[in-house]
């Protein structure tokens, strides 16, 4: 990796449909308290700036030895560098993936919850951390569900009394949306 080239990040959705379910965005604890564990704390910062990055620019673009000295790896670039090591594990454990178009990676914008075999491998304190912080996050994701329930019954309710006929409507007609009195 030459001293000034311009890494891009790029990015996307995971690609396993479970996980943008009940995955951890980047910027939640999670990532950092469970999964640096399993990569390490230059890859956990890595990730954990990658939404910053994004905010000012997509995909984001940075100067290799820029990144490598704000990750605290030094001004080391070069083909055995550990801002190379940093990006590889990012990849290794399928957080990221080599863009499709272009150079760079594209950076999945949810992390999965630690697999059984990760777990097995990381302190108990890790362990404990992930069982209270994946139980917060399904019983988010369950009260979620249930509010847009709620939401599409109320809806449903509000259309069948604008309607009059007992049925949901959708509002719109051949010429565009109708107001309902």
């Amino acid at each position: 990796m030459e001293r000034d080239r311009i890494l891009r990040f790029t990015p996307v959705d995971h690609p396993d449909a479970r996980v943008q379910r009940v995955g951890f965005d980047l910027a939640d604890p999670y990532v950092e308290q469970c999964w640096s564990a399993v990569v390490g704390p230059s890859s956990t910062l890595l990730l954990r700036r990658m939404p910053a990055l994004w905010l000012r620019q997509v995909p984001a673009e940075v100067g290799a030895s820029d990144l490598s000295q704000s990750l605290g790896l030094g001004a080391g670039v070069g083909e055995h560098s550990r801002l190379l090591s940093t990006l590889d594990r990012v990849v290794r454990y399928r957080l990221a993936r080599p863009a499709t178009e272009g150079a760079g990676l594209e950076v999945f914008r949810q992390v999965s919850p630690l697999t059984p075999r990760q777990l097995v491998q990381v302190p108990q304190w890790t362990r404990d951390t992930h069982e209270r912080l994946f139980d917060a996050h399904l019983g988010q994701i369950d009260d979620l569900a249930r509010h847009q329930a709620n939401v599409a019954s109320i809806t449903s309710r509000l259309d069948r009394i604008q309607n009059g006929t007992g049925r949901p409507t959708s509002g719109i007609t051949p010429h565009g949306p109708t107001l309902q009195r």
